[in-house]
């Protein structure tokens, strides 16, 4: 007990000595995109891999191997210690009317430690990204009157990391309660280069604007389970997230950097320009669920969700024209063939999932939509293992090309850990 105690503790301390990791690296978890520009960027989904191969479901049911990461109440049916981990990434490319380009993104997508408390109790602590922020632009203008010209950068870059401690507990035998204490926190960072051409050498001049953010969200889940026949269950499920105000600090700044082939160096102490305290405003959120179960063997899933995003308020306290309500309609289907099978295909978990998102984007008075389409299984490490491989790929695509917007076809790629030990905090008999 003492040795499963200390590996407890080496978890915990490893989840909160990456929380710099995960400050300065969510961006990069899906690559470049121009639609992050706005507000705090792309938020993700904060789904297990498992659960990203069904269309991002997982409202209303869970088999107690995956940690759910999605409703709280649901995590009461993990019945032993579970640590879950994975990668996430993403291949894009963008386009416009004439222009179009690549990108590649990856980083570590989340870490779970679960254990139960009691015999109805479950709890555990999360780390994972909540938003990202991660853009470049480019365009040169020419100086009039002159055959000089600037080359501007506008270039974005952050996003907030979220830390939550999470209970799920059985009440009676159908009915499952959660609540979920979470902390943002993180820094957002937009710069603005201007090149100059002066004397054959290279001048920049650069606006930073930069925000420092932290704050508290708490989120409360329910979960129902009624048995339609023999083999198969009816599920509901449904979360609730409070509205969060989180605070920080804005520093902008003002500095001239100059290149002679090294790249470029700041030749003088960047000028402060302002300094001063504020915050931001999250809207609350919600979302509900239900599915058609067969334990084991079959699931079928539907979910729907909404955030108002016209609620949100910026670092001024003002709300912002380009952000309307992001709604989720999502479907999901899971099916092991035989869980008490010696064959070793049979244990693994098979998926697929779509899901159609209308995302808190309004540009050029079009409403940014996104569709994608997933795949995926969960493979034990070993025969009759309870831990597993999880594997997910989406397909799909986000925007329009014309009216001076980008679209995005993406391929996004999970794989994770899904490890549990079935001997922790069981009581040693004597013989």
């Amino acid at each position: 007990m003492l040795k499963q105690i200390k590996l407890t503790a080496y978890l915990f301390i490893c989840i909160l000595s990456i929380t710099e990791s995960f400050a300065q690296k969510e961006s990069r978890l899906y690559g470049n995109s121009p639609y992050s520009a706005l507000g705090i960027g792309d938020i993700f989904s904060g789904s297990s891999i498992a659960n990203d191969a069904m269309g991002g479901t997982g409202l209303s049911f869970g088999n107690g191997i995956t940690v759910n990461t999605i409703n709280p109440a649901l995590l009461a049916k993990n019945r032993y210690v579970a640590f879950n981990t994975g990668l996430r990434g993403q291949y894009k490319t963008l386009s416009n009317e004439t222009l179009s380009q690549s990108d590649f993104g990856m980083n570590l997508s989340h870490i779970t430690l679960a254990f139960p408390v009691k015999t109805k109790w479950t709890t555990s602590i999360t780390m994972q990204p909540y938003s990202g922020v991660d853009h470049e632009a480019r365009f040169t203008q020419t100086i009039a009157g002159t055959d000089k010209s600037v080359n501007h950068i506008y270039k974005g870059s952050g996003g907030l990391s979220k830390a939550a401690w999470t209970n799920g507990v059985i009440i009676g035998k159908k009915l499952y309660l959660g609540a979920e204490v979470g902390y943002y926190f993180g820094t957002f960072t937009r710069d603005t280069t201007s090149r100059l051409l002066v004397n054959s050498d290279d001048l920049y001049l650069r606006y930073s604007d930069r925000k420092s953010m932290n704050g508290f969200e708490f989120k409360t889940g329910f979960a129902f389970q009624q048995k339609l026949t023999e083999k198969w269950n009816l599920n509901i499920g449904g979360t609730y997230e409070l509205q969060s105000k989180l605070n920080g600090e804005r520093l902008r700044t003002y500095s001239t950097l100059y290149d002679q082939g090294n790249g470029p160096q700041v030749i003088q102490k960047p000028d402060t320009l302002s300094l001063y305290k504020g915050g931001i405003t999250l809207p609350s959120r919600y979302a509900l669920g239900f599915s058609i179960e067969s334990p084991y063997k079959w699931t079928f899933a539907a979910e729907y969700s909404r955030q108002d995003w016209a609620n949100y308020l910026n670092f001024d306290g003002k709300k912002e024209s380009n952000l309307t309500a992001n709604e989720k309609i999502a479907f999901g289907i899971e099916y092991l063939p035989k869980y008490t099978s010696t064959k070793y295909f049979n244990q693994v978990f098979y998926r697929a999932g779509f899901q159609q998102v209308k995302t808190p984007y309004l540009v050029n008075g079009t409403h940014i939509k996104d569709n994608s389409f997933s795949l995926g299984l969960s493979t034990p490490l070993a025969y009759r293992s309870v831990s597993y491989i999880d594997f997910s790929v989406s397909i799909g695509n986000r925007g329009v090309i014309g009216n001076g917007l980008v679209k995005e076809n993406y391929i996004k790629m999970s794989l994770g850990f899904s490890l549990m030990d079935t001997r922790w905090f069981l009581k040693p008999k004597i013989d």
